[in-house]
């Protein structure tokens, strides 16, 4: 059963995210967001209930709509809720689903 408040939206967008206030980088792909958090992909883990700093390199977008960028944050702050280690399928096998924090 579904337990996200807002609607998910499909993006494919390169991302460098850290832990917050830690120098070591590491690249992933953004896969869809929302208002409240997003979904990535990364050959690196990331703890659950960790804090991590994201930025996005570029992105590239589905069909134009106007409600497309909505939630869409291009850095910011955010919470791990979650990691799943997807097995070595694939180069980005980690799973990562967090959450941001609230905009002042």
């Amino acid at each position: 059963m579904e337990k996200r408040i807002d609607d998910r939206r499909k993006c494919d967008a390169s991302i460098v995210c850290a832990y917050f206030n830690k120098e070591n980088v590491c690249k992933a792909k953004m896969l869809n967001y929302s208002r409240d958090g997003m979904y990535f992909e990364s050959d690196s883990l990331f703890k659950e209930g960790s804090n991590i700093f994201f930025k996005i390199k570029n992105c590239l977008f589905a069909p134009s709509d106007p409600d497309l960028f909505e939630g869409l944050r291009t850095a910011s702050l955010a919470q791990v809720k979650w990691c799943k280690d997807m097995g070595e399928k694939d180069a980005s096998h980690f799973g990562i689903g967090v959450k941001y924090y609230r905009e002042f």
